[in-house]
């Protein structure tokens, strides 16, 4: 299964030399990408619970995170398992990708797009 991405274009090399100039500008950029990448998180929750048949809050939470040149949204929940070591639902990863995380990602890309040029024109800026 592919995993829906948005790539960035030399993400790496800009994050690599704001952690370069100072650590204060390299903190600025991972909390200005968590921003971007909000809209995303909201609309995947929101197409959770309408899209996926007895989605319940808990699995629908989404929450953002970053690895060194990557910025990633996942659920918050964890894996549940039955007695038996069986799944309560293993469906579900394909679902939430699927109806939630992929739409919301691709009604989004004209937002993050833009959102990532405001933040490269505010940390730019940056004194």
């Amino acid at each position: 299964m592919a995993t829906p991405a948005l790539e960035v274009t030399g993400l790496k090399d800009l994050q690599r030399s704001f952690r370069r100039i100072s650590k204060d500008l390299d903190k600025a950029l991972k909390v200005e990408l968590a921003a971007v990448a909000e809209p995303v998180r909201i609309a995947a929750t929101g197409l959770a619970m309408s899209e996926i048949p007895n989605m319940t809050d808990r699995w629908s939470q989404m929450r953002i995170g970053m690895s060194r040149y990557v910025v990633y949204m996942v659920p918050k929940a964890h894996k549940l398992r039955r007695r038996g070591g069986q799944e309560s639902r293993p469906n579900l990863s394909t679902l939430l990708l699927d109806r939630a995380m992929t739409p919301a990602l691709d009604d989004n890309t004209e937002a993050i797009s833009a959102g990532m040029e405001r933040m490269l024109d505010r940390l730019t800026e940056w004194e």
